[in-house]
């Protein structure tokens, strides 16, 4: 090896032990940000549940006996509480590599034409979307693996608010609360198909869902009747969304702009990496060239 590619070697090592260090800066600071979190969803959570209970459907909660209720509200703080297990772990799993639902399933569910079974993808489990991979993190050494890592964490993390949402809606349901009017893979491809530019709840981590449910027919009589407010109902569910519960809390929002700043510095370290991984590829095949060319 000459000397110019062992130095090229060399500095590239140095990059990569930098990484390694940035990696675990990294970690720990979203490992403070997830317990944060996971509070706050927490209290998010037990406010959604009331909003609906108490302004989008009193009358419904009024019907349960006060036994239903009390069993209710121990069952959304029981579903609640798992939520630090659920974000903490993210942090030694890794995401498997799935397909996007097509977009325009949403609409045909909303339109009344029921796809297949093989259309259809509910919301997938942590378990379904991750992989255990333990040693991944601490063997992390290139400024691309930690980005990639860090997409998993955020990936993850929107997939916890997503199936925790749908937990306390499917409870709210079998309480009678939310109406059973709204089916679960409607519901459920709702909130995956809701986007943070585009949110369709009028309040926080609440979510309108508006559905057909009523015939309109094809006679003649009802072709040129538009649609009444019989036949399309807005209904209400709970969605977590991690940038309103961001919002309300500085805390996270001191955390977020921290892991910000470290991600920057490690989008500088990909950039001087991959230059010098460069360098060290050209020095290695000069040396090659060398090595093998005769007179």
């Amino acid at each position: 090896m000459t000397g110019r590619l062992h130095q090229k070697k060399q500095e590239l090592a140095a990059l990569e032990e930098n990484t390694t260090q940035q990696a675990q800066i990294l970690r720990n600071y979203y490992q403070t940000y997830l317990e944060s979190l996971s509070q706050s969803v927490y209290k998010q959570l037990i406010l959604a549940s009331y909003q609906i209970c108490t302004q989008k459907y009193p009358q419904e909660f009024i019907n349960l006996s006060y036994s239903q209720r009390q069993k209710l509200q121990e069952q959304i703080k029981t579903i609640g509480k798992t939520t630090i297990d659920k974000l903490i772990e993210l942090l030694n799993k890794k995401h498997k590599k799935h397909q996007e639902q097509p977009i325009n399933i949403l609409e045909e569910m909303l339109l009344g034409i029921a796809p297949t079974e093989e259309e259809v993808t509910p919301l997938e489990t942590e378990e379904e979307i991750m992989l255990e991979n333990s040693d991944t993190f601490s063997n992390i050494k290139k400024p691309d693996e930690l980005i990639e890592w860090t997409k998993h964490i955020e990936k993850g993390i929107t997939q916890v608010l997503d199936t925790l949402s749908m937990e306390i809606n499917n409870n709210l349901q079998k309480y009678k609360i939310l109406p059973n009017q709204l089916p679960k893979q409607v519901l459920e491809m709702a909130i995956k198909a809701e986007t943070p530019e585009h949110p369709t709840g009028g309040q926080p981590n609440l979510l309108d869902v508006i559905i057909e449910t009523g015939n309109k027919g094809n006679d003649a009589e009802n072709i040129e009747v538009p649609m009444t407010q019989a036949q399309v109902t807005k209904l209400v569910a709970i969605h977590l969304r991690l940038h309103e519960i961001e919002f309300t809390e500085p805390i996270l929002t001191l955390q977020r702009k921290q892991i910000r700043q470290i991600l920057e510095q490690i989008n500088q370290l990909k950039k001087q990496y991959q230059k010098k991984e460069k360098e060290c590829a050209i020095a290695e095949a000069e040396t090659a060239w060398r090595s093998s060319w005769y007179d």
